[in-house]
């Protein structure tokens, strides 16, 4: 009977085993994430970036993508094309911005299928 109890402990610990090595392996790969972002986060600029610059660390595919002007609430125009297209890097032309303070938000669609968004705050001068 003590035999048979630790087998079924055995077992126990390995189903236990596996299961963490599973959820631990997923967490650690489930999201691509943001490594660099031009414009960056809460930067004042003297001269507007050319472009909209982001960087992931696998391939994602944005889904949305804007900027706001965030001082006099008016949405600036993107050009949107390559939201069709998955990548780890995105270059976006940018507008042509006049001194004030922008926001821009994005959305992406991760390798496993999840939903992943930031935002970066700036200002031009």
């Amino acid at each position: 009977m003590d035999d048979l109890l630790s087998i079924k402990e055995i077992k126990v610990k390995q189903i236990i085993i596996i299961f963490l090595l599973i959820f631990i392996n997923s967490a650690a790969f489930a999201h691509s994430q943001l490594t660099e972002i031009l414009p960056k986060d809460n930067v004042t600029y003297n001269e507007v970036p050319p472009q909209i610059e982001m960087k992931f660390k696998s391939e994602v595919k944005l889904v949305k993508i804007d900027l706001i002007r965030v001082d006099i609430k008016e949405k600036i125009k993107l050009d949107s094309s390559l939201l069709k297209n998955k990548s780890n890097n995105y270059s976006i032309p940018m507008p042509k911005l006049d001194a004030g303070i922008y926001r821009f938000e994005w959305r992406a669609l991760s390798p496993d299928g999840h939903i992943i968004k930031g935002k970066s705050n700036f200002e031009v001068k």
